[in-house]
């Protein structure tokens, strides 16, 4: 949630989640969305992207 209220506009969105592995249709799914930063933290495209172990390793 941190990270996507961090990254604020769509696009950053997008991009950032394809610089993390995530496919383009997925990326713009998730990045464009109008859910909140807690229900759209759940979806699997952000899920795969930024995985809990990688989460744990930031702190």
């Amino acid at each position: 949630m941190a990270y996507w209220r961090q990254w604020r506009k769509p696009r950053t969105k997008v991009r950032n989640l394809m610089k993390l592995g995530v496919h383009v249709q997925a990326a713009v799914a998730c990045g464009i969305t109008s859910k909140g930063p807690w229900r759209s933290a759940k979806t699997p495209g952000i899920n795969q992207a930024l995985p809990l172990e990688f989460l744990k390793s930031e702190g």
